[in-house]
């Protein structure tokens, strides 16, 4: 509480209610016996009303005010209603969602009610998921709560080097890449299709770093004292569809989703065509949790219909697979799917980071311009053109870098990435047991070193938020 309190006090207000409400509503549940599914409804549909007022209230109210201010602006109508200006709490997203899942598995009689109130209060605020999760569930947590830990020695190990690696990713790659992205993303107009490719490239790179490494971070903190917390990322763009890539990008949200939205919805135990429609609203759903925006919701959307589009298209690439004779060979017809994947992904990213859906639209029809007539200057070897139309320093447009940095930048950027493909390339066919912990001290020690160094010397320390903190 002393943590999460330290940014604004007033946050302890909204948390305080929050977990009283959540504790409230599941110790009255656990006054009915499951067999009362009638009361235990009531009481569920009343708890997640308040607490969905209160997320809606907090992140939404501006936006759909913005919205009614519209309309009436186009009906020739006066709206009088000014927008609030207040900050949005850090983490409301995932601790409400947290709570969500406490009283539906209550409710379902999956996990039993905790009775004891500070264990709550701690499950609701234990520091290092609070704020960008991983949105853990009550059945994983909450019986830590109540184990003796130990200092451990393998732990603290382990844990340690998860944090480093998140640190790495966070401000040596994807701080680094903020810069590029920031430039471009904020001035779209100053910029050809070439540098918009490389802006939403590495935005693609910057977001998956940002906020796998915060996830690190968390579950690597929690390791030190002895939790488990859940694994949220496991190497997405290493997906061969938009199906997989959703398995293992933010892994506690799509599972949340799932579990509490798609399955209730009717999931896949219905008709195809409701089946579809279940997919898109929960996609469309988890674009406005993202944010409250219209690009956000045009990115949850797109999803949703990529999705969908590759369950349609499923049988049609098997076959032309394996017409041109891409099933001989697997390896590179996985290479492939994978590319295809990183790219698809990428290009939806652009609606996400966008600061308008206008914005957004400019830049996916944009992508194109001048990369044409620069391709075609490399294939007829026209280089003074090539050079004119890549030199960054022209009318002072450097992407975000002082123009004496430019080139050690990109090559420390580059580097760091290739580090990044390696790692997780290693740790995808090594499956999920910690890769050092066979390694020879020796080895292990180099890693660590080398982690340390490269966060003090290459790291990039702007105070960069993380990402998902307006989440």
């Amino acid at each position: 509480m002393v943590f999460y309190g330290s940014t604004a006090p007033w946050y302890l207000l909204l948390l305080a209610s929050i977990t009283v409400i959540a504790y409230g509503a599941g110790m009255i549940m656990g006054r009915f016996d499951v067999e009362k599914r009638r009361e235990r409804k009531i009481i569920l549909s009343a708890a997640i009303m308040l607490l969905v007022i209160l997320l809606g209230g907090f992140k939404y109210l501006n936006f759909f005010n913005s919205v009614i201010s519209d309309v009436a602006s186009l009906a020739g109508l006066k709206y009088p209603v000014r927008v609030l200006n207040f900050v949005l709490p850090l983490g409301i997203s995932f601790y409400i969602f947290q709570a969500i899942a406490y009283l539906i598995d209550v409710y379902r009689g999956t996990f039993r009610v905790e009775r004891h109130f500070g264990i709550f209060a701690l499950y609701q605020s234990f520091f290092p998921q609070i704020l960008a999760g991983p949105i853990p569930r009550p059945g994983v947590l909450l019986p830590q709560f109540r184990e003796k830990h130990e200092l451990d020695f393998e732990c603290v190990t382990e844990g340690l080097t998860r944090m480093a690696w998140g640190f790495f990713k966070k401000v040596v790659i994807a701080d680094r890449a903020a810069i590029v992205v920031n430039a471009v993303f904020d001035h779209p107009h100053d910029y050809s299709g070439i540098y918009l490719i490389l802006a939403s490239v590495l935005f693609t790179i910057q977001i998956y770093c940002d906020f796998s490494g915060y996830s690190d971070i968390a579950i690597g903190g929690g390791r030190v004292l002895g939790f488990r917390l859940i694994e949220n990322f496991r190497r997405p763009y290493l997906s061969r569809s938009m199906t997989e890539f959703w398995r293992r990008w933010h892994i506690s949200l799509s599972t949340w989703f799932r579990d509490y939205l798609y399955i209730p919805l009717g999931g896949n135990r219905v008709r195809p065509v409701r089946m579809q429609l279940n997919l898109m609203v929960t996609f469309l759903i988890s674009g406005m949790w993202h944010g409250a925006g219209w690009n956000f919701i045009a990115w949850g959307a797109l999803h949703g219909f990529l999705v969908v589009v590759g369950i349609w298209t499923a049988r049609v690439r098997d076959v032309a697979a394996h017409v041109i004779g891409l099933t001989r060979f697997p390896s590179l017809h996985g290479r492939l799917k994978q590319t295809i994947t990183f790219l698809i992904a990428g290009f939806a990213w652009i609606f996400f980071r966008a600061n308008s859906l206008g914005e957004a639209l400019y830049i996916a029809g944009n992508l194109g311009r001048g990369v044409r007539l620069l391709i075609a200057n490399i294939l007829t070897g026209n280089w003074a053109a090539v050079r004119a139309a890549t030199d960054i320093t022209r009318n002072g447009l450097t992407l975000g870098f002082a123009k004496e940095s430019y080139n050690p930048e990109m090559i420390i950027l580059m580097t760091s990435l290739l580090v990044l493909w390696i790692v997780d390339t290693v740790e995808e066919y090594s499956g999920d047991e910690p890769v050092l912990r066979t390694r020879p001290t020796a080895v292990r020690l180099a890693v660590y070193y080398f982690l340390i160094c490269g966060i003090l010397f290459f790291g990039t320390f702007t105070s960069q938020q993380f990402i998902y903190f307006r989440f």
